[in-house]
């Protein structure tokens, strides 16, 4: 009875605790908006939110959605979002693949091939961010002009205008082909990750990725073939000091890309190599034994078992590139603290509601994306015991 008692008064002392810590943070928000609301209200400056429904006056040069400066504050600051979750997916995937390639040649036996991936990722990880941000648009803007831009196969161009690829004539048809092709990969996936949770283990069998990708390409292809719909390619076009028709990624956007990816890789690089050579040197010796090949053997036996423990690290990783992205503002590429938490802050005096919104949108990324790779942690944890 004493153990039940003492286990009681723990645990009503630790509730105890945590309503303590509750009510002090609590009591101190309550504290720091009263004084921020009395100091403005002394200054005359007006506070809330309602400013977002204001003309901006600003001109934003990439964005996703339309938009001029005649449109409000809140158009530009969804703008700005746009723009900074399509440079973080960018910069995730391409760092992604990147991460994996270094890694998996950091532990080669090549010894050239593990040497010069070494000192690459070392370079790489020890300058700083900004140094590759500047260095990357430095870069682009040492490009050809446009008319003397390099064209690839004749359908995209690279100058220093930046990168402009091919277009769909209806740019609608792009967001629904773009939806059908992830949920028709999410779809897949779930499907064929279910049907092999089922069945037994047999060895290093043949890839099923391959299925996969199919699955997932063949759905938004039998959607598009049913509809009747007519793609139609607005390809790039030189006239005069400028590209007409396609989609220009503009020098900004490009060197951030570069930058984030590149610098993100060399640390996605070293946790990759730290995954796989925590794999007990016993799977290597049995594939060995049993006549697999490296390569094989590491596809289908010792990359599996590194995943789970490189994801809470690579997790990490991509926070990190979802926050570095606002460092799109050295260079002047409008992403969400360029625009909502620079110029709009200039303009309007509302600096506390301006970075609150920017705070918030950025933990709103970091929490969603958090669980989603937890999600998966989770899924790949199951699977692995």
């Amino acid at each position: 009875m004493s153990l039940i008692r003492q286990l009681q008064n723990a645990r009503l002392l630790s509730v105890v605790q945590q309503l303590a810590v509750l009510i002090a943070v609590a009591a101190a928000s309550y504290w720091l908006i009263s004084e921020a609301s009395t100091n403005l209200d002394a200054k005359g400056i007006a506070s809330g939110f309602g400013f977002l429904d204001d003309r901006a006056g600003y001109d934003i040069s990439f964005h996703l959605i339309d938009y001029t400066p005649d449109d409000t504050y809140f158009r530009a600051y969804l703008v700005g979002l746009l723009n900074t979750l399509l440079v973080s997916a960018m910069s995730i995937a391409l760092a992604t693949v990147l991460g994996v390639l270094l890694g998996v040649c950091r532990v080669s036996p090549n010894w050239l091939v593990s040497r010069l991936s070494y000192l690459l990722v070392e370079f790489l990880r020890n300058v700083p961010l900004v140094v590759h941000l500047i260095w990357w648009y430095s870069l682009t803007l040492a490009l050809p002009g446009v008319r003397q831009a390099i064209p690839f196969f004749d359908v995209a161009y690279l100058s220093n205008r930046g990168l402009i690829l091919p277009w769909s004539s209806d740019g609608s048809l792009i967001g629904w082909g773009i939806l059908c092709i992830g949920l028709g990969g999410l779809m897949g996936s779930l499907v064929m990750g279910r049907y092999l949770a089922r069945q037994p283990w047999k060895g290093l069998g043949p890839s099923r990725w391959p299925a996969i990708l199919a699955g997932a390409v063949l759905l938004p292809v039998a959607c598009y073939w049913c509809s009747g719909a007519h793609w139609q390619w607005n390809l790039p076009v030189s006239h005069g000091f400028s590209f007409r028709g396609g989609v220009a990624l503009t020098p900004e956007l490009l060197a951030l890309w570069l930058a984030l990816s590149i610098y993100s890789a060399s640390y996605i690089a070293e946790i990759v190599r730290g995954a796989i050579q925590s794999v007990p040197r016993g799977q290597y010796e049995a594939a060995d034994a049993l006549g697999f090949r490296e390569r094989k053997a590491m596809a289908k036996l010792i990359i599996p078992q590194a995943i789970y423990p490189m994801i809470p690290q690579v997790t990490s990783t991509y926070l990190n590139i979802i926050k570095n992205s606002s460092l799109g503002v050295v260079v002047g590429f409008m992403e969400l603290v360029s625009s909502t938490g620079g110029t709009t802050l200039n303009q309007t005096g509302q600096a506390i509601e301006c970075i609150a919104l920017v705070m918030a949108t950025y933990c709103v990324f970091s929490l969603v994306t958090s669980a989603l790779m937890n999600f998966y942690n989770h899924r790949v944890g199951l699977r692995t015991h």
